[in-house]
């Protein structure tokens, strides 16, 4: 299993939507909470575009999904949510064939209580003008109109990159068993996606209260967070534009219309960039 799955079955699940990471919450995050009992399944959209399907115990140990022995149900579809900038409604019906992909996953009597969950990456965190919110809403109102799953308004958002960023280093540290543990027990992460990179890694209580404090209306460079009972200072950045297609567009466009010596010969690439489309050669 990935660790972006893993990520979205934690935001899920273990935290609330629109959970902040601020030093002043304190918050809880394990064990999950008390409605579980009644709500085994979670479903995720990571706004790339793709589904997730999770059975879980009360523990947070993955169970096989369905009648099946994998312990995820994955379904994706391309393009993302952010290449239907102008038209919100394309953005949100291009969800369809992954919802009623995961509502088949998931057992007709557990519907009405599993909850699913949209989060929206880089792709729309880098869109201009209010474009975003409106595929946002769209796809809202998707969810409440044709939807069997539990949604609700403020499970359909875009991730800061400080949650990015919060949520990978809890799914790595969970798969490697770390949770709970001593900080220096735990492992950092750096994860290279296609619009933006994340770093995330511990540090000590004093390096935290020592940490450069940044302008007000932006998330802290630490996190203060609460998990199975140890207090854990994350650090966390995301560095938007360098992720991976992010930099390999910014260098095909030096490129223009004279052809690419990295690309092969009759290998077009394409990228949406602000609204029109860009297609680079190789060089002839």
């Amino acid at each position: 299993m990935g660790l972006i799955p893993l990520a979205l079955l934690l935001m899920v699940f273990v935290l609330p939507p629109s959970a902040e990471y601020e030093h002043s919450t304190n918050r809880k995050i394990l064990p999950i909470l008390k409605h579980l009992d009644s709500s085994r399944y979670a479903v995720g959209f990571d706004a790339g575009s793709r589904v997730h399907v999770f059975c879980f115990d009360h523990g947070l140990a993955l169970l096989p999904v369905g009648n099946g022995t994998a312990v995820e149900f994955f379904a994706l579809v391309k393009p993302g949510l952010s290449a239907y900038a102008d038209d919100p409604q394309a953005a949100a019906e291009s969800l369809v064939p992954l919802l009623e992909e995961a509502e088949r996953a998931v057992p007709q009597a557990w519907r009405p209580e599993t909850p699913v969950r949209v989060g929206a990456t880089a792709g729309l965190r880098s869109s201009e003008g209010n474009k975003s919110e409106k595929i946002l809403q769209a796809v809202r109102d998707l969810l409440r109109d044709r939807s069997t799953l539990k949604s609700e308004a403020d499970g359909v958002s875009i991730l800061k990159g400080s949650q990015e960023g919060s949520f990978m280093w809890m799914a790595i540290n969970y798969l490697v068993g770390n949770l709970g543990k001593k900080y220096s027990d735990t492992v950092g992460i750096v994860d290279l996606g296609g619009g933006s990179v994340q770093m995330a890694y511990t540090i000590s209580q004093e390096n935290a209260a020592n940490a450069p404090q940044k302008p007000d209306g932006q998330d802290p460079y630490v996190k203060e967070l609460t998990l199975k009972g140890n207090e854990y200072y994350l650090y966390v950045h995301s560095y938007l534009y360098c992720g991976l297609l992010a930099a390999r567009d910014e260098i095909l466009k030096v490129s223009k219309d004279s052809g690419n010596p990295c690309i092969l010969v009759g290998y077009e690439v394409g990228k949406a960039q602000n609204d029109s489309k860009h297609l680079y050669r190789a060089r002839q």
